[in-house]
């Protein structure tokens, strides 16, 4: 319980280093799950409102109690040629996206008869990579 209410009242976390990111308002489409092990991605409309390496906040349809982890498949335009600038490998594949893991914060109910939602999460784990090219995006402008 005293764990849970210390992370409540982190103060290392809070809105504004989402919100006030630069260009943290840029639109990405998500692909959002619980975390699990049978968790299966939501192909839903979740798209994102702020975006930055501390944290997401998206509207999504789906309902996300306040505490519970999200698996959050992030959709970057043109990521693997954005990630090739920080890495020495290639693949034979081209990925489109990649993954964060976030414990969500808040939700709030919007739109007509609270059919979407805003949920704000705070990133819990992202590749180091991801993160240098997540921050390139943002200040591509």
């Amino acid at each position: 319980m005293t764990q849970e209410l210390e992370e409540s009242n982190n103060p290392l976390f809070n809105e504004d280093l989402v919100k006030k990111y630069p260009r943290s308002n840029r639109r990405l489409s998500l692909a959002v799950a619980r975390y699990g092990l049978s968790a299966e991605l939501n192909q839903d409309d979740a798209q994102t409102v702020h975006i930055s390496p501390y944290g997401i906040q998206f509207r999504a349809s789906e309902t996300y109690e306040e505490g519970q982890l999200l698996k959050i498949h992030i959709n970057l335009p043109d990521y693997w040629e954005r990630k090739q600038r920080f890495v020495d490998y290639s693949r034979i594949d081209t990925p489109g996206n990649f993954k964060i893991l976030a414990k969500v914060v808040s939700t709030e109910e919007v739109g007509k008869r609270g059919k979407k939602r805003i949920i704000l999460a705070r990133t819990v784990n992202m590749d180091e990579v991801d993160e240098q090219v997540l921050k390139a995006f943002l200040q591509e402008g």
